[in-house]
């Protein structure tokens, strides 16, 4: 069994051990002084340690569900985070190139080619709101929290003109170096939530940092499997929109 098709086993069970939390929690979240909170997020993402040499900065979007204590203003939840970029540094098609840098393709003309970065990160958190404000079953104030989960990145290879044979989808896998790993999630920032409508929203500082390796058995390039461990990091600052779901005891008493 190769070492991508591991990983593809060890994610479905991740994605279950997800599914569970949220199921349990949801029970959690029904209680009195207890919300769910949806995160919509947008950031940017610059590359550091061995990352740095693969892709240039990257930006993201995610989504995230809280299950937050109004009375111990902690919270726990999942969530995903897809990030992408342009800036990729290592050219995984040098051996396809000409002399003056172009691509031949079908009947010699020249094809158009573009690396793109891809990835994302998805898993756990949990964390605490340091309120600064007075006001009752309020989550407004110093917000740390930390996560853990499994953190994947590759370089999209895209054949605009698709005349490139040695491009087609068959042989696309060995030119993408599709690298992940277990990662952290670590992130400080504030959070404001207005008590008189539900316009809130958090303004984090996040750091991602991931011990990875190669995931395809040959990489076109070298001429062999990509062998090394990997130290990937992603720092960077998210805003997100927060959708706050509050319920009581009662199901018809659902507002938004």
């Amino acid at each position: 069994m190769s070492s991508a098709k591991i990983l593809e086993i060890g994610f479905k069970r991740l994605l279950a051990f997800i599914l569970s939390v949220v199921f349990i929690s949801t029970g959690y979240s029904q209680a009195s002084k207890n919300v769910k909170l949806l995160e919509f997020k947008y950031g940017f993402q610059a590359p550091m340690a061995d990352l740095k040499t693969r892709f240039g900065g990257s930006n993201d979007l995610g989504l995230s569900l809280q299950f937050a204590s109004l009375t111990h203003t902690t919270f726990i939840g999942v969530e995903g985070i897809f990030f992408f970029g342009s800036t990729v540094k290592e050219d995984v098609l040098a051996n396809l190139r000409t002399f003056d840098g172009n691509i031949i393709g079908i009947q010699g003309a020249i094809g158009d080619v573009s690396l793109k970065e891809r990835g994302f990160y998805a898993g756990l958190d949990a964390g605490k709101i340091f309120k600064t404000t007075k006001v009752e079953n309020n989550l407004t104030g110093i917000r740390a929290q930390v996560g853990a989960g499994l953190l994947q990145h590759k370089i999209r290879v895209q054949d605009n003109a698709n005349n490139i044979p040695s491009l087609d989808k068959k042989y696309i896998k060995g030119y993408d170096r599709l690298t992940n790993g277990p990662a952290v999630h670590l992130s400080i920032g504030y959070q404001y939530e207005n008590p008189n409508n539900n316009f809130h929203f958090n303004l984090m500082g996040d750091i991602y940092g991931s011990r990875t390796a190669s995931r395809r058995d040959y990489d076109n390039m070298t001429g062999g499997y990509l062998d090394e461990k990997r130290t990937d990091i992603l720092a960077g600052l998210t805003i997100s929109y927060i959708v706050s779901i509050s319920r009581t005891d009662k199901a018809d008493h659902i507002y938004y």
